[in-house]
């Protein structure tokens, strides 16, 4: 996956026409930026990003060597002739693994849905793929052959039988860097790939539906809205779809989210962005003072919405007017989204937020007010979602392990070793 450095200086040439002072500030930010990689590891990742899902049986995970996993979502019990990809050892299944599986699995009635990518030196290999809820078999897979190319994206479903993701560019080509790619979900379609569109950079967070709308962001700092109808006259000229662009001021990273007829996203020049998705006229600009790569939390109790930041501030947002309501400082690198759940205490009920640490722990921030109320003490980085499971909070942490926890008292009931079902903790 692209480096830090590599965002910095699109962002620095998205800027070439600025006065020499402000140039001279760029390239002294891209300088800090190559200083800070070399200890902060330059946020390249290693898997463990996937959050964990559920079909209300069963939980569902990417591990830490790409296999698809699952858990009885009661028991927890490891199913270890349900994952992929595997080989056959007689009649046993043995883990073999894409490489890394980053995005959270998608589960639509009997079938669940994932990627997942390698590398060897510059040359990497992707697969997409369903599997059968019931059995783990494969369903379809994205071709014969794995697709050279890199898929950190969730597959997202569409209105009308697809799955969207997006890329970076393929088969080694140097143009287009990236694309959108619409999948059929159906197991007999005739062909795979329905279709795709060129992106002008690598699109690495997940793409975000909205009716029949995609919206991608890329690494040059693009975002574009792209029509999903079923239209013939889009075949030959697949680029017509897209349906307008928006400039942003620094590499778009992370997932986009489409909420209550708006979309929301963040950038690597420390700006969160609300537009219109009809048109792509922006409502309002927030500046985070850090990169934003995290998806935003919403809260249509409070119309708040929740930003956290590769600086590890989380901020609450006005939804409406784009001003900020209150801030705190967990540490780490805020890459998973924060999320939103609710307690009983006594006679009242809280409302809180489970905010995933890039340094450790997931620490659990008071709405109303911001402060912080305790964590979640998982020992490990985490960079995933946390999930609210059958009362439970699931976390996946850094060092490849599934935890759970009370949310009244935040105590820790239970860990799997995803890579072999052990138990840990």
């Amino acid at each position: 996956m692209p480096k830090i450095a590599k965002a910095m200086s699109r962002i620095i040439s998205s800027n070439s026409h600025a006065p020499p002072a402000r140039a001279t500030l760029l390239m002294l930010a891209l300088g800090i930026a190559l200083s800070l990689a070399a200890c902060m590891n330059d946020l390249t990742p290693q898997g463990r990003w996937s959050s964990p899902v559920t079909d209300g049986e069963y939980i569902y995970v990417g591990n830490l060597d790409g296999v698809l996993v699952r858990l009885n979502a009661a028991t927890h019990a490891y199913d270890i002739n349900w994952l992929f990809p595997y080989e056959q050892d007689g009649s046993t299944k043995k883990p073999k693994g894409l490489g890394a599986i980053y995005g959270a699995p998608t589960v639509i009635d009997d079938a669940v849905y994932s990627a997942g990518y390698t590398c060897r030196g510059n040359v990497c290999e992707a697969q997409a793929f369903a599997l059968t809820a019931e059995g783990g078999l494969p369903a379809w897979i994205s071709g014969s052959h794995a697709m050279k190319t890199k898929i950190i994206s969730r597959l997202q479903p569409t209105d009308n039988g697809l799955l969207v993701l997006g890329t970076s560019a393929v088969d080694g080509e140097r143009e287009p860097k990236g694309y959108l790619y619409a999948l059929h979900q159906q197991p007999d379609a005739t062909r795979r790939v329905a279709w795709r569109v060129a992106l002008d950079g690598e699109a690495w967070g997940d793409a975000a539906v909205n009716g029949s709308m995609a919206y991608i962001g890329t690494d040059a700092g693009t975002l574009y809205a792209v029509n999903l109808i079923d239209d013939a006259g889009f075949e030959s000229d697949p680029s017509s779809r897209i349906e307008w662009t928006y400039n942003a001021g620094g590499a778009i990273t992370g997932p986009i989210l489409a909420h209550d007829n708006r979309i929301y996203f963040g950038d690597l020049s420390g700006k969160f962005y609300r537009l219109h998705p009809a048109t792509g006229q922006l409502d309002w600009s927030f500046e985070a003072g850090n990169w934003v790569w995290a998806k935003a939390t919403p809260d249509d109790k409070t119309d708040n919405i929740y930003l956290g930041t590769l600086g590890g501030e989380i901020f609450a947002i006005d939804r409406n007017s784009g001003t900020e309501i209150w801030s705190r400082k967990v540490g780490g690198q805020i890459v998973g989204a924060p999320l939103l759940f609710e307690r009983e205490r006594n006679t009242f009920t809280q409302r809180l937020l489970a905010v995933p640490s890039g340094d450790q722990d997931v620490h659990i921030i008071h709405v109303p007010d911001g402060e912080t109320l305790g964590v979640l003490s998982t020992d490990q980085p985490v960079k995933s979602t946390p999930a609210l499971i059958n009362g439970m909070i699931y976390v996946h942490t850094m060092n490849g392990e599934l935890m759970w926890f009370s949310p009244e008292d935040q105590t820790m009931q239970g860990c799997v070793a995803l890579k072999d079902g052990g138990r840990c903790g």
